[in-house]
């Protein structure tokens, strides 16, 4: 049985405890497969910067001026998005051994083809998640989807986002959301927004009749079912007494500024020495990598941030950082003008049991590091700036 809890209103802060709260029930023996659907406020729209992402590339006063609530994600990788009543998303939480980010990625980005084409659409799905309609010989990406492991690998949340419409709140992705040009170089377009098209749009172009609470429906019962088995049943439910307190006592710390700026090249460079330099450099393998570095008059890395769009496990949690801090910890000390040897000290760290990074390898990591020292600046400079 897996229950399906429908949660109004809350900001991107709840959406982030939920994933705490899982794998709270997880270690305690008390976890139940759980979906969540996100019906978002449309008073109250939210931007959610991605896990790995680097705070000074969100301008956070501008996005709240606009009337967004900011947070940080927890569990999911992957790019900075928008939430409001057009950009409904679904969490299933569940539990499976031997499972990968690209098994249950790729699991849930084609049951959500099934689901979609159980009512009436042509749909195709892209590595990592994303799914698109496939429409006048083109396609247009109407979902984007990730799976993660929350604290322990065989405990797995996937998740999948509706664009469901484009209102006037998902501009804020191009105004307060500062991207490499990197990150667009295989794509036809410069812009986050760029290559989305509202599934609603679509609809009316195909001439299928259909509600956005029967899409949910059909691409969730379809998921729980790729995911977790046929004979699994969904039950309408809520939050227990004890696990709505923990939701709403935990929730306004991952919109908090302590979390938010986890990962914050201005937060690195106030702990480094003010004459030492910054080198910063963007490279695009499967997915985005960004990495700010600093540097002593030898090109020595005294502290680094390796980040951006991509997706990689273990992920950082309340407590521990996850798998790129332990590369920025295998790289201090070394020169970084010495791609081989970066990519050799990063490399053990992917041989890991229990690390995976899709598409990425030690070689992508150790060319945008390398690239950084070649356009630096006075870390105090940096601040200056910030």
């Amino acid at each position: 049985m897996v229950r399906r809890i429908d949660v109004h209103g809350e900001t991107v802060g709840y959406w982030n405890a939920m994933d705490e709260l899982m794998a709270t029930r997880m270690h305690e023996g008390t976890f139940e497969p759980t979906l969540v659907v996100m019906h978002w406020d449309a008073d109250q729209p939210c931007l959610d910067i991605g896990t790995h992402e680097d705070a000074d590339r969100i301008d956070f006063e501008l996005a709240q001026e606009e009337g967004f609530a900011v947070g940080r994600r927890y569990a999911f990788a992957g790019g900075t998005a928008v939430h409001t009543p057009d950009f409904p998303n679904f969490m299933l939480y569940y539990r499976k051994e031997d499972a990968s980010i690209l098994s249950e990625a790729d699991a849930s980005g084609l049951a959500t083809v099934d689901g979609l084409e159980s009512i009436g659409f042509s749909a195709n799905y892209d590595s990592i998640g994303d799914v698109e309609i496939v429409k006048d010989d083109a396609r247009v990406k109407v979902m984007a989807g990730s799976a993660a492991t929350i604290h322990h690998p065989d405990y797995w949340v996937a998740t999948m986002s509706i664009i469901w419409d484009f209102p006037e709140e998902g501009a804020i992705l191009d105004d307060a959301v500062s991207i490499p040009e990197e990150k667009f170089k295989d794509k036809d377009t410069d812009s986050l927004t760029g290559r989305m098209q509202p599934l609603s749009q679509v609809l009316e172009e195909l001439g299928i009749d259909v509600s956005r609470e029967a899409v949910i429906d059909a691409i969730t019962e379809a998921n729980v079912e790729a995911l977790l088995g046929p004979d699994e049943t969904i039950v309408e439910s809520d939050w227990t007494d004890e696990e709505r307190e923990y939701l709403e006592t935990l929730a306004p710390f991952f919109e908090s500024d302590s979390w938010r700026n986890r990962v914050s090249t201005a937060r690195m460079c106030r702990n480094v020495p003010s004459d030492a330099r910054l080198g910063q450099a963007a490279f695009k393998s499967r997915k985005l990598i960004n990495v700010s570095v600093v540097l002593d008059d030898d090109d020595r890395i005294l502290d680094a941030i390796i980040g951006g769009d991509l997706y990689i496990r273990p992920h950082p949690t309340i407590t521990a950082g996850g798998a790129l801090e332990t590369m920025v910890e295998a790289i201090r000390g070394l020169d970084a003008t010495d791609e081989a040897a970066i990519e050799a000290a990063i490399e053990p760290v992917f041989d890991r049991p229990g690390t995976e990074a899709p598409g990425i390898d030690a070689s992508d990591i150790a060319a945008p590091i390398v690239r950084a020292t070649e356009n630096t600046q006075s870390v105090a400079s940096y601040l200056e700036d910030a």
